[in-house]
């Protein structure tokens, strides 16, 4: 524990030098390309990092023993049996479709719910336990209860990714249209605009670019829960490959698939932003 609390300590105070005599200005622009080249020296970092300290040719000689974690190149040597042997693109595609269709049903319910929750009172009034809990209640414990109503068919993880994908998208859209400036629905309401009209005219249509950047971010922690969702009589899927290989001490199969669920999420989180930037091009899109 002590050592936890020393790197960290140690963490902030250079992070925080460097922020302090680097010759950083708050909020300066920063061109493309010299954000990508930070990344990317970021990335490069950590594999220079990875391979340090598991560098040897034997268990002894390594700084970390490959059960805590494999070489880069051990890690790589795991994609050939995962792919032949348990079927690895087959399991991803599973994945996928559960985290698209829980998200897809959690968005239907959500977002027209959290737009009535911010403009009518008396509907946030009723509905306001629902937006309770996802501030107070742990995603975790809808493991058991999915279990409990849905039993262990394909259902339980559906509904399990739906309720952790409502809970976190409800509350992001009533503030989104909680933040609509009132001018707009004062300009409208002088133009002799019904309350519908506000709604489906106004409040909806401002809001809408924001929106859609938090569908955008709950969808990618969908697949930050497709672990929980797949880890209990899953025949199938990502979160069943990382249970099975961590029952037989194949701790480098784990961190492939690990980089087979970051793959597929960003470059789903790419598709969000580059439909973003289609359809709200007035929007400064990042």
């Amino acid at each position: 524990m002590l050592g936890f609390f020393i790197f960290a300590a140690a963490f902030v105070t250079l992070l925080t030098l460097t922020v302090r005599f680097g010759g950083l200005r708050v909020r300066a622009e920063l061109p493309e390309t010299k954000a990508l080249g930070l990344t990317l020296g970021f990335v490069g970092l950590m594999l220079a990092a990875w391979w340090f300290v598991t560098q040897g040719a034997t268990v002894e000689a390594r700084i970390l023993s490959p059960i805590i974690l494999p070489s880069p190149m051990e890690v790589l040597q795991a994609f050939p049996k995962l792919h032949f042997e348990q079927g690895l693109v087959r399991s991803a595609l599973t994945s996928f479709g559960r985290v698209t269709v829980g998200f897809t049903l959690a968005a239907i319910v959500a977002v027209p719910l959290g737009v009535y929750m911010a403009t009518f009172p008396p509907v946030s009034a009723f509905f306001r336990p629902l937006a309770l809990i996802g501030a107070y209640v742990p995603i975790v414990v809808f493991v058991p209860l999915t279990l409990a109503w849905f039993g262990l068919n394909e259902t339980q993880k559906v509904g399990f990714l739906f309720i952790g994908c409502f809970v976190a998208l409800l509350p992001l859209v009533i503030k989104d249209i909680a933040n609509v400036p009132a001018a707009y629905l004062e300009v409208a309401m002088t133009k002799g605009a019904s309350q519908w009209q506000l709604v489906r005219y106004v409040l909806f249509p401002v809001a809408q670019a924001d929106i859609w950047d938090h569908l955008r971010g709950v969808y990618g922690v969908g697949w930050g829960w497709i672990i929980l969702a797949e880890v209990v009589n899953a025949e199938r899927g990502l979160g069943y490959l990382i249970d099975i290989s961590n029952r037989r001490g194949h701790t480098n199969a784990i961190f492939a698939i690990i980089i087979v669920i970051v793959v597929i999420a960003v470059a789903c989180d790419q598709l969000w932003r580059l439909g973003g930037r289609m359809l709200f091009p007035y929007a400064n899109r990042k």
